[in-house]
């Protein structure tokens, strides 16, 4: 235990001596403001309403900063700065709007272009300032947070469709009070990138802006999964769009695991390097699946794999709006109290478990950390490997 202190302290003093000297490299090497025509990612959408304002910035703001190389947690608190800097602009004044059925939307590229610049901006102001804001300080220099690492490869398909997220403290981030609360989630998208994108700019946010987020955690998970499928296919049907994601979401606060899940991805926990079930995947072979599929006026066939309506091979997922009913958002939650025998979680898509089981994984990372330490980046990028090793054409993503 003392150890692992100890490394979480010299990992936080190094994070913020990483971030100081990114951000003094950055600004000797650019402008205020962003100067390019082109965008330095791709947009996808193209409009965006108010509630989508906040996730949409977070995210165009941490894709920037992860092509400028910024260390990850400090993009993480700059990225979420930003989206609020932004959310203060008078939209209707700033923005081009476009009326719909639903209210104004504006034009999101404009958005993502302001962004950019804000990136710029607030990089400088920082960098001027005789020290880093203390919010920024408070994140980074976390004593608590938790080693993690992920690694995610195209592999052999022609689109890379999944997304992660690691946010070690979403509650000390948003500026939330009460207990310290991790955040971990894989998307595995199909059909396109749009469901998968959205989800990853937007299921965090609503979960945490439950009024349950700590009160009643497995609630919070609920309606977060369902509001964010709501409003997905709400712009779905607006903007004909087809696409859908699996999702698993596992949030560590000091003594409970939570895991929330639609479709196939899947978590694992070991405890005293024994693997431990916390979820069933959706599959819709599953007997309960089918059940509740065929009540519904659907059906379950084989077409190469069992299918959803002879379509999709998971009977959950958010989006998929032509196959709603029988394709539903409505997550499974599980509530593990922890008891201080956990050695380590590890979360991918099915990529990864298609060749390699969860016990199997459990032996591998162990065995890893013997060898090599408490190295999570490393420890999921062994797991990646191997799975590509033993022939996995899908994308792969470990958390």
């Amino acid at each position: 235990h003392y150890f692992i202190q100890s490394n979480l302290r010299m990992a936080s003093d190094e994070d913020m001596e990483d971030a100081i000297q990114w951000l003094k490299k950055f600004c000797e090497e650019n402008s205020d403001s962003y100067e390019k025509e082109e965008t330095p990612i791709r947009i996808i959408a193209y409009y965006i309403t108010a509630q989508e304002l906040q996730g949409a910035c977070m995210n165009w703001a941490s894709s920037y900063l992860k092509n400028l190389e910024c260390p990850l947690n400090f993009a993480i608190v700059l990225s979420y700065h930003i989206a609020k800097e932004v959310e203060l602009l008078d939209t209707s004044q700033n923005f081009t709007q476009h009326e719909t059925d639903q209210g104004p939307q504006t034009v999101a590229s404009e958005v993502a272009r302001c962004v950019f610049n804000k990136v710029h901006k607030v990089c400088k102001r920082w960098n001027s300032a005789p020290e880093i804001p203390y919010f920024v300080r408070e994140y980074m220099l976390d004593d608590n947070k938790i080693f993690s690492g992920s690694c995610a490869d195209q592999n052999r398909r022609k689109k890379m469709e999944d997304r992660h997220i690691c946010i070690p403290s979403l509650n000390n981030l948003l500026q939330l009070e009460g207990k310290r609360v991790s955040f971990y989630a894989v998307y595995d998208g199909h059909g396109g990138v749009d469901a998968v994108q959205y989800t990853l700019q937007h299921l965090h946010l609503n979960i945490a802006n439950s009024p349950h987020f700590h009160s009643d955690t497995e609630r919070a998970i609920h309606e977060g999964f369902e509001i964010t499928d709501k409003n997905f296919v709400i712009k779905s049907n607006r903007e004909n769009l087809r696409s859908g994601t699996t999702s698993v979401v596992v949030m560590i606060t000091s003594t409970h695991l939570h895991v929330g899940w639609v479709g196939d991805s899947q978590a694992i926990l070991a405890r005293n390097q024994t693997h431990i079930d916390v979820m069933e995947p959706h599959k819709p072979d599953r007997e309960d699946e089918k059940k509740r599929i065929e009540d519904l006026g659907g059906c379950v066939v084989w077409y190469g794999a069992w299918r959803v309506n002879g379509t999709l091979s998971v009977s959950r997922a958010i989006g998929d709006a032509p196959h709603k009913p029988y394709v539903s958002a409505t997550p499974d939650v599980r509530s593990l109290e922890l008891d201080g025998s956990e050695d380590f979680v590890v979360i991918a898509c099915d990529g990864l478990w298609d060749v390699i089981p969860p016990w199997e994984a459990v032996e591998m990372v162990s065995d890893f950390v013997k060898d090599y330490g408490v190295e999570p980046e490393a420890a999921a990028k062994h797991l990646l490997t191997q799975a590509e090793e033993r022939g996995s054409q899908d994308n792969i993503t470990v958390v």
